[in-house]
């Protein structure tokens, strides 16, 4: 029998962690590597890291299981990436205290989202998962002043090579060159301040009840020991389903965002009117899949009376692999390339029952052919106005 190659067993491994993100254990976790052979455990770094996932294994299996299991090399990369993500995060929290006192002195409302509160929640441990950037949810009117608030910090505006940018993105001096793969504290820290919560993530949607949601039900508090407004869990874990549906409709989906989902669900969210019903559902429906016990309190079939029965049986029933959206490997070098927007854009079924529910096949086919269109001739004259952005 020919020897599986690297690239074949990606797939069964993405599909294995998700099966173990519950309970991971050292002998579960050595059973991922044991049938692909010598290159069993490389294949499986990459995977971990792709997926997020190091600090929460290591934080979760005892040391001398680890190294039982998978040997002290194996536990002693895990040690590595945990050490590396827990410096990385000392400095994001550090940088977000900072922003978070600054524009309290000039009375800007600040609401952290993703890792910027998952990692700040009472009762949670701050380094259980990566951070990439810290996003920052601010009213219209407070963007300029925010801008100023930033740039006195030493942060320099990130132009966007979008015709239709929706957040501001900024860096810290210097802070712009990647200099490892994994969670490395030098890694750039990217902040980014939305205005609106929804469109940045779906890009032919034109409404956002999310935004009004996560307003609606904040409540003044304090983050790291600085003012900020923090959403109600039920917007919170709504705003998370849909940023992870996003993420799957283009092929970027996570495992630590099932896990994030998870965290928040143990709290014994309640779902009230989930904003943007079929971008919720279909991550939160993977997730109680994946975590039974930790998403057990979330009514799903309530909301799954709302959505495309197609849908609702896709999301039972698809695969833990590249074919709900997982990322099996790293983001293509090129992610402009024809076939890199051809993989996020494709009318695959799924895509199409979230995008236009259940809208007959054809008229679904013609809109998504219209938005593609739509978004090309925005993209090409933003193109020939702007050379230099590409």
């Amino acid at each position: 029998m020919a020897a599986r190659r690297p690239a074949d067993m990606v797939p069964g491994l993405v599909a294995g962690l998700a099966g173990l993100l519950e309970a991971p254990s050292g002998e579960r976790l050595a059973g991922l590597v044991s049938s692909p052979g010598r290159d069993g455990w490389a294949v499986l770094q990459r995977v971990i890291t792709i997926h997020g996932l190091a600090p929460h294994l290591f934080r979760s299996v005892p040391g001398a299981e680890l190294s039982a299991a998978l040997g002290q090399p194996a536990h002693d990369w895990l040690a590595e990436q945990d050490a590396l993500n827990a410096r990385r995060i000392e400095r994001m929290h550090g940088e977000l205290a900072a922003i978070l006192r600054a524009a309290a002195d000039v009375d800007i409302e600040v609401m952290p989202l993703k890792g910027a509160l998952l990692t700040t929640m009472p009762g949670t441990d701050p380094h259980r998962r990566p951070m990439a950037d810290l996003d920052l949810l601010i009213r219209l009117e407070a963007r300029r002043q925010m801008g100023t608030v930033l740039e006195g910090l030493g942060y320099l505006w990130q132009p966007e090579a979008n015709p239709r940018p929706t957040h501001d993105v900024y860096l810290g001096a210097g802070g712009g060159s990647v200099v490892s793969i994994d969670e490395h504290p030098d890694n750039p820290r990217p902040v980014e301040i939305h205005l609106e919560a929804m469109r940045h993530l779906w890009p032919w949607m034109d409404d956002d009840h999310l935004t009004p949601a996560l307003w609606s039900g904040g409540r003044r508090d304090a983050i790291l020991g600085q003012p900020a407004t923090v959403p109600d869990d039920s917007a919170l874990l709504a705003h998370l389903a849909i940023h992870a549906t996003a993420d799957l409709l283009v092929g970027r989906g996570r495992l630590i965002q099932w896990l994030d989902l998870g965290q928040v669900a143990a709290r014994g969210v309640v779902l009230g009117g989930v904003p943007h019903p079929r971008l919720a559902y279909p991550a939160l429906r993977l997730a109680r899949r994946a975590l039974p016990r930790m998403m057990a309190g979330v009514a799903i079939e309530d909301l799954e009376a709302s959505v495309p029965r197609r849908l609702a049986r896709w999301a039972s029933t698809v695969p833990f692999d590249r074919r709900c959206g997982l990322m099996v490997d790293r983001q293509p070098v090129t992610p402009s390339s024809l076939a890199a927007r051809v993989g996020r854009w494709a009318p695959v079924p799924w895509r199409l029952l979230v995008a236009y529910g259940d809208r007959p096949q054809p008229l679904a086919l013609a809109l998504h052919a219209r938005m593609l269109v739509s978004r090309w001739r925005a993209r090409s004259r933003y193109r020939a106005l702007h050379p230099e952005g590409g």
